[in-house]
């Protein structure tokens, strides 16, 4: 890792987790990027203690993404995307796609003037350069739509605080408004089974880890439906082990209309049980659209096994940021619990599971969103 904010995008796309116990450069990196952020901890330089994970928590949770505590490739970019403000660099179109704050304060901009740059998820794709290129258009500048000097000089002066919705709002309810289908028969989806052999999650009491379980429940759910007509892609095959963002890529090439994302919960008390579904949201900008299928696969998964209901949440994790098509991550239980983590295993389970959601599914894309 780099000690200052670096300049290439997502560089640790494959990093080592930094973790309590941890210890070197890295985590006097991290250490110093919190304290920058006004979080600063009283663990001894280079060593990843019980404060440094408390900052990291916090940390997240500020930033919408899991709080375990611990630095992973979404959180560590995350903290180097947060050392950057409008006009600290030159924004434009990279693979992996440029991101940190500046991004997202770029996006805010040009979305209350009018200029639709999307999610505002600080992230620098195609929507983000046609809105700056709209913009320059607009204003007289060379439109080649990068955000540099005088563009930012310039939208700075020209934007207001207080302007109509978002332009990405107004199309998300258009959508959520249109006219419904009639199947899902030729609609592309893609199913992302949660983690992979080289991370492979939290563990069931008989030693059954989660990219076992999510592999099993993803294909199940292909299959019911491919069975419907829809094209469903695998994020994933189950011995490849992509990182979120290149899951997020793939979705982005493939063009689907779709995404969900199947993990399952953890915790250390093994009291802990119950569904959850997240969706894309931070700082006031959400995905509508993620929203309702987080809200349709969760009511469906909880009809359908009777588990708690843990309801849907906003998140940033890169899936649900990175990708364009809306997307939902369901976890529909905890794998440490003594009894859920076991039915989760099961395939008679499995079964149940994949059917509510390819139910929840089709339900959001065909218009039939009754919620239970």
């Amino acid at each position: 890792m780099t000690s200052g904010p670096v300049g290439g995008p997502n560089l640790c796309a494959r990093m080592e987790l930094i973790q309590p116990g941890s210890a070197g450069p890295d985590v006097e990196d991290v250490q110093r990027r919190l304290a920058d952020l006004g979080m600063a901890t009283d663990d001894e330089v280079g060593v990843f203690g019980t404060a440094t994970r408390a900052a990291v928590r916090a940390f997240q949770q500020q930033r919408g993404l899991p709080a375990d505590g611990i630095v992973g490739s979404d959180t560590w970019n995350a903290l180097v995307g947060a050392s950057y403000r409008l006009g600290d660099r030159m924004l434009y179109v990279t693979r992996p796609a440029l991101q940190g704050d500046d991004v997202r304060d770029l996006q805010r901009r040009l979305n209350q003037l009018g200029f639709d740059a999307g999610y505002e998820d600080g992230s620098y794709g195609a929507q983000a350069f046609d809105a700056v290129r709209d913009f320059q258009l607009n204003v007289g500048l060379n439109s080649d739509g990068i955000a540099g000097p005088d563009t930012v000089d310039l939208l700075r002066r020209v934007w207001r605080q207080h302007q109509e919705a978002p332009a990405y709002a107004v199309r998300e309810r258009e959508w959520l408004r249109s006219a419904p289908r009639l199947s899902v028969a030729g609609i592309r989806i893609m199913i992302d089974p949660g983690h992979s052999p080289a991370l492979p999650g939290f563990v069931n009491p008989d030693g059954i880890d989660e990219q076992r379980v999510t592999w099993e429940i993803a294909a199940l759910l292909e299959g019911r439906l491919a069975a419907l007509g829809a094209h469903v892609i695998l994020a994933r095959g189950p011995a490849t082990s992509p990182t979120p963002s290149e899951r997020a890529q793939h979705a982005n090439r493939e063009d689907v209309e779709a995404i969900l994302s199947v993990h399952c919960n953890g915790m250390d008390s093994p009291a802990a049980h119950g569904a959850a579904a997240y969706y894309f949201g931070h700082d006031g900008a959400v995905s509508e659209r993620g929203r309702l299928l987080a809200q349709l696969v969760v009511d469906r998964v909880v009809g359908a096994t009777g588990t708690l209901n843990c309801r849907t949440h906003p998140s940033t994790t890169a899936l649900l940021r990175e990708s364009r098509a809306p997307a939902a991550l369901i976890e529909p239980g905890f794998l440490t619990h003594p009894d859920e983590g076991r039915r989760l295993a099961d395939p008679g389970y499995q079964r149940e599971i994949a059917a509510a959601l390819a139910d929840a599914v089709v339900a959001f894309l065909t218009g039939d969103r009754v919620f239970a």
